[in-house]
């Protein structure tokens, strides 16, 4: 009888240990499907210019945080591999009127911002 429960208590010892084993793995793929750039924003003049641009970038599905610094001109971006891409960030800062990286603004996007956003 002892016997038998020193079995069975081994046996969902291995069970627990694969079990944690598997959600470990699970966890691993889903960070690998995450991944962080930074944006280049040297067209950004005021604090509009920062909620305008996070507005777009938080627009594209798959993001997943967002930081936009005014003094050094950048966003670093965090993005789901699976749902977007680098393309699709850079195309919504620019749709949104701003240059992103080498990737001019849209000029519509661009001469439809305030004043205050616009290159001196």
């Amino acid at each position: 009888m002892k016997s038998k429960k020193n079995n069975l208590l081994v046996l969902a010892i291995i069970t627990l240990a694969m079990l944690m084993i598997n959600i470990n793995n699970a966890d691993s793929k889903v960070i690998q499907k995450s991944k962080t750039i930074t944006i280049e924003l040297n067209s950004m003049q005021c604090d509009m210019c920062v909620e305008k641009v996070t507005d777009a970038i938080n627009s594209v599905e798959g993001v997943e945080k967002v930081s936009v610094d005014l003094d050094k001109k950048s966003a670093i971006v965090t993005y789901n591999t699976d749902l977007t891409n680098k393309k699709a960030i850079v195309k919504a800062i620019t749709l949104a009127g701003y240059d992103a990286n080498k990737s001019p603004a849209d000029k519509e996007a661009y001469d439809n911002l305030n004043p205050c956003c616009k290159k001196p």
